[in-house]
């Protein structure tokens, strides 16, 4: 799976599908994912599309698709609704949508590129930040994903309500520390902030 991020990640016959507006295959880091070491074992797609019977055909008929879903033991699909997005993904956001938050569990979708003089401020820094999402209220599930190790980090956490979203992001001193810092130290040249509805989560056997 780890060769087929770089053989497919910029191929033709995934980016030339029928109503596909946005694609990234990302790897994971171990652990709860915020280590510098790789998980072999998980990956993520982050996919936008016109319309959803063509992300059907598009898992079902794709041989580059089928060829991926082909080595996976299980799959976790997650339908997104955003109602909040902030920033942009290699200079898009491919997150725009009409919508606001219906109540309930949410997703959070964070990406940032960062400067590559910045990036052993970055690790020191964010480490401890990192691991106190574990013990808090509300945090269903975590875990960093990327296309680049280091470079460029993204993070998918699913919580309870926005409400305890809020009450981690804007109130745990660790993780407003590492926000005060990132800017006033300007460590990313380009960084995204999604929250979405969860519209279902599918668990899937291959």
């Amino acid at each position: 799976m780890f060769k087929l991020m770089g053989s497919y990640t910029f191929n033709k016959n995934i980016f030339g599908s029928s109503g596909l507006e946005f694609f990234k295959l990302l790897g994971t880091g171990s652990k709860n994912g915020f280590s510098i070491f790789p998980d072999f074992a998980n990956y993520a797609i982050i996919s936008s599309w016109s319309d959803d019977s063509e992300r059907k055909k598009f898992l079902e008929k794709n041989k580059i698709m089928t060829t991926v879903l082909s080595k996976c033991h299980e799959r976790i699909e997650i339908k997104i609704d955003p109602y909040d997005y902030k920033g942009s993904w290699n200079k898009i956001n491919p997150f725009k949508n009409d919508s606001s938050y219906k109540g309930g569990k949410i997703l959070i979708i964070t990406r940032a590129r960062v400067k590559f003089k910045k990036i052993l401020e970055f690790l020191i820094s964010t480490s401890k930040a990192s691991r106190s999402i574990k013990s808090h209220s509300g945090a269903l599930y975590y875990k960093g994903v990327g296309e680049l190790p280091i470079i460029e980090q993204s993070t998918i956490s699913i919580w309870e309500t926005e409400e305890k979203m809020k009450l981690y992001a804007y109130n745990n001193s660790d993780h407003m520390k590492i926000i005060t810092k990132a800017r006033k130290r300007r460590w990313y040249s380009e960084e995204l902030f999604v929250r979405c509805n969860i519209k279902y989560i599918k668990k899937i056997n291959e």
